[in-house]
């Protein structure tokens, strides 16, 4: 099996974590250094993370490999047209705020935070206070590294991605946040041809898994949502689906859209998933959140 994935340290320990799933022998890991990370690595940090995904589905288009191995949070709302997927975790959806090395883990407004996703900018602002929020740049090893060397007071990363990396949390010095994160925080996705013959047997293993079916299903309807209000995981916008009750019956979604100086939350709750999305589109655009997201166009 040939597996295509970026050539960060946080894509291969993800890969290395899917082939301690699936693979019955080694597979051919074929690294590729994405448009996403070659903007990365110049210090660019406002891109469409459309970048870290794109070269890898054209190598799967060119039978250059069998699967994918992509962070579902970078994967674009709307479907591939010729490729399929599915999303698989165990997931973590929160965000750790770390502060540096010798201090309390005590936020105060005016410390130098650092990120640069727009969503947890604004959610800094609004449920923190905070005042001081500057870009963070380069892989998880050096924004830690800049955090204690005193460059900032605190910064945001994924729980999700320190985790994989098998980040000793004992040495960080953290507190995690009770944040709504964005549509496939922490959920890994396996991307592939629909006739491929080994992503078929896997597939069909982890369907029926009743646990891997709901964080599927939950991803799928964090995409539907944003699909459905035209936004994307560079938008200021955090949103969870929960499949909840007797073998997931109830489908929630919630979540919260960031306007410059304001925000709202918005719900919706049914048996039936495009119920529930139609209800919470009605309630977020009774409360002008379309108007608040497209602030920042």
């Amino acid at each position: 099996m040939r597996i295509a994935t970026r050539s960060s340290k946080l894509a291969l320990a993800q890969t290395s974590f899917f082939e301690s799933w699936v693979s019955k022998e080694p597979a051919k890991i074929i690294e590729i250094k994405t448009e996403g990370d070659k903007k990365s690595a110049m210090g660019e940090v406002l891109f469409d993370k459309a970048n870290f995904v794109s070269d890898i589905e054209n190598t799967l288009l060119k039978d250059g490999a069998d699967i994918a191995i992509h962070s579902a949070k970078d994967m674009a709302a709307s479907k591939h047209k010729e490729l399929d997927h599915y999303f698989f975790g165990p997931k973590s959806r929160s965000d750790l705020l770390i502060f540096k090395n010798g201090t309390e883990p005590v936020f105060d407004k005016n410390m130098k935070l650092g990120t640069s996703s727009l969503r947890r900018k604004l959610q800094a602002k609004f449920h923190l206070g905070a005042k001081n929020i500057v870009p963070l740049s380069g892989n998880v090893d050096t924004r830690i590294n800049k955090l204690n060397k005193g460059e900032y007071d605190c910064i945001i990363l994924a729980e999700a991605g320190c985790q994989r990396l098998e980040l000793n949390f004992n040495d960080l010095n953290y507190i995690k946040l009770d944040h709504l994160s964005c549509a496939g925080q922490g959920v890994l996705a396996v991307q592939y041809k629909p006739d491929n013959k080994f992503a078929k047997e896997f597939i069909l293993e982890w369907k029926k898994n009743f646990l891997q079916r709901v964080i599927h299903d939950e991803t799928e309807m964090e995409k539907k949502f944003l699909e459905k209000i035209n936004a994307g995981c560079n938008s200021a916008i955090a949103v969870r689906a929960d499949h909840i009750g007797p073998k997931g019956v109830d489908k929630i979604i919630r979540g919260e859209i960031y306007g410059l100086e304001e925000y709202i939350s918005f719900e919706g709750k049914s048996h039936d998933i495009d119920i529930a999305i139609a209800d919470a589109i009605n309630i977020l655009e009774s409360k002008n959140g379309l108007e608040l997201l497209n602030e920042h166009n």
